[in-house]
């Protein structure tokens, strides 16, 4: 215990405000400010040790089942926040260590609750890794932790844990045996009994333990809300870092009636103020009404505008809330609102798309891409492998102007330009990946296997590793690539059947035979990584002829067998 303070703890998190024993519950028990947070841990069937009270799947997620008795990759794809409204989908299980990392950062010392037996070892590895072995006490089923580290102490330790109703009297009684006090506000029906908290602080109690920390900082003279007012101050004032820590920091609270604060810092002509004031309102919960952003869509500022588009299509809200936008004058605003529209829902028509993509600025046509290839692909599939080839083409004209005016180093204007071309054909690439269909296939393989200039590797790269989910019914154009004279196409190629799964083998096998030495190589390393049992007697035969290609076959032989089952 701190001297010359009443502390505040917190049982199980903040667990009426935010789902128990996840970051967000204890992450929201230090902003309210708690002191010392008891969490529960147990051990998962593959021995992880995670957050959790009663080993119940079925009360704190949509799983069923037991912890100690389901993987933690499991637990890790459970919705942990549903079960105490959807305003918290999307929470998930937390690894121990995970809380502790957060604990560190916020100042936050831990009681462990310890509920699986014999997990000491595990618990007191993990402390010593993240530091934090003398931030904790314990409680629970730690025999076997006060066996390995002596120096432990539980939450009882020096302390008189005492009910409501002390009075100055008993407190004065524990201090003179030298034990700290405190007065448990958890479990006992006075959880929300604010004005037994203060009578207990003013018998002078060294500390409270709550079930509800906005209560308890209340009672011990730290109200939240002080520190509420005091974060928007800063917000209002002062240079633009501490503005906007301000109102990100804000947006960690749960619970309070801040969405006013974060609309009218939206429409500031700050513009980091207010793509914070964004973030925040994504954040909120329960989830800003999308009626608060008309003011914002209606600003005289594009950055407002641009703020407002992006917020709208974080939420995934309804595409029709920003068709209007797409008549906006600003570029920014039109990228912003073409980005968010590839997010939301609803039909958003193809003639409102199709003609950005001749928009003057690269980074609307990019972005008009994505929103047409996610809501019109059929249109998409027509027009965006020549629009890239488009965009390609006034590439190549810079950098052929530039070698006419002489070569040299490039002006800054020419970096710019090359920059935004650049930037809106990765957009246009992940277009073509979005759209499911030979048209999109096909584009992407002109990419991964087409031209060589320096400047379009970047290209090649993203398009090959875009293949990979997409070749394995059709690795025609693939293979014939293995065969090429561009060692870094050809190293694409092969990377890419090696990753692109079994589908492939039956044409990589054929390559086995190739009259290409550099196929028949490549085809045995791919067999060879895919660990393809079937191409094993077809690479004896190639051992057994001593040829140039017997040492690869070897190694591939060992390298099949190696990865067999039980080997």
């Amino acid at each position: 215990m701190q001297a010359q303070r009443v502390e505040l703890l917190c049982h199980r998190t903040a667990n009426k405000d935010v789902p128990e024993n996840t970051l967000e519950s204890l992450e929201q028990a230090a902003l309210l400010g708690c002191d010392v947070v008891e969490i529960d841990l147990r051990r998962t069937l593959d021995g992880k040790i995670i957050l959790n009270h009663d080993g119940f799947l079925e009360r704190l997620t949509d799983g069923s089942g037991e912890v100690e008795t389901t993987f933690y990759d499991d637990l890790r794809m459970r919705d942990a926040g549903s079960w105490m409204g959807e305003r918290f989908a999307g929470i998930h299980v937390v690894l121990f260590e995970e809380a502790l990392r957060l604990a560190r950062e916020r100042d936050t010392r831990l009681i462990l609750d310890i509920k699986t037996k014999g997990i000491g070892t595990d618990v007191l590895r993990i402390l010593e890794r993240e530091g934090m072995l003398h931030r904790v006490q314990f409680n629970g089923e730690w025999d076997d932790v006060k066996k390995l580290y002596p120096a432990g102490t539980d939450a009882g330790d020096g302390r008189a844990w005492v009910q409501p109703g002390v009075t100055a009297a008993q407190v004065k009684a524990y201090h003179e045996q030298g034990k700290a006090v405190i007065a448990n506000f958890s479990a006992n029906e006075h959880e929300m009994d604010l004005f037994g908290m203060k009578a207990a602080v003013a018998a002078g109690v060294d500390g409270l333990n709550v079930d509800y920390p906005r209560l308890g900082a209340d009672a011990v003279g730290r109200p939240v809300e002080e520190k509420l007012r005091t974060l928007e101050h800063s917000a209002e004032v002062g240079d633009t870092d501490v503005r906007v820590r301000a109102i990100l920091e804000l947006s960690r609270y749960r619970g309070f009636s801040l969405e006013p604060q974060f609309l009218r810092w939206l429409t500031d002509e700050n513009t980091q103020v207010s793509r914070a004031a964004a973030l925040a309102l994504v954040e909120a919960r329960p989830q800003t009404m999308t009626t608060a952003f008309r003011g914002a869509l209606q600003s005289t500022h594009a950055d407002v505008r641009a703020n407002a588009a992006w917020a709208l299509g974080a939420m995934q809200e309804p595409s029709s809330l920003l068709l209007p936008m797409l008549k906006d004058s600003d570029p920014a605003v039109l990228q912003e609102s073409l980005i968010a529209l590839s997010h939301m829902r609803g039909d958003v028509p193809e003639k409102l798309l199709e003609p950005l993509l001749g928009n003057v600025d690269p980074a609307v046509r990019g972005a008009a891409a994505v929103a047409l290839a996610r809501h019109q692909p059929q249109a998409a599939e027509k027009v965006l492998p020549e629009q890239l080839s488009h965009e390609i083409t006034a590439e190549r004209a810079i950098y052929a102007e530039h070698v006419r005016a002489g070569g040299g180093k490039f002006s800054q204007p020419e970096i710019d330009l090359i920059v935004a071309s650049y930037r809106c054909q990765m957009e246009i690439l992940r277009a073509l990946n979005i759209l499911d269909s030979a048209v999109g296939t096909h584009a992407l393989e002109a990419q991964a296997f087409g031209p060589t200039e320096d400047y379009l590797q970047p290209n090649s790269m993203v398009a090959a590793f875009d293949l990979w989910d997409r070749v394995s019914s059709e690795p025609g154009a693939v293979m014939q690539a293995l065969a090429s004279k561009q060692v870094q196409q050809a190293n694409g190629a092969e990377w890419e059947l090696i990753h692109a799964g079994a589908g492939v083998l039956p044409q990589v096998r054929a390559g086995l035979h190739s009259e290409d030495p550099a196929v028949r190589r490549r085809a045995m390393q791919i067999v060879a990584w895919q660990g393809d049992a079937a191409s094993l007697i077809a690479l004896h035969v190639i051992q057994a002829e001593r040829g140039p290609d017997a040492e690869v076959a070897a190694w591939a032989i060992a390298k099949i067998e190696s990865l067999q089952p039980g080997s």
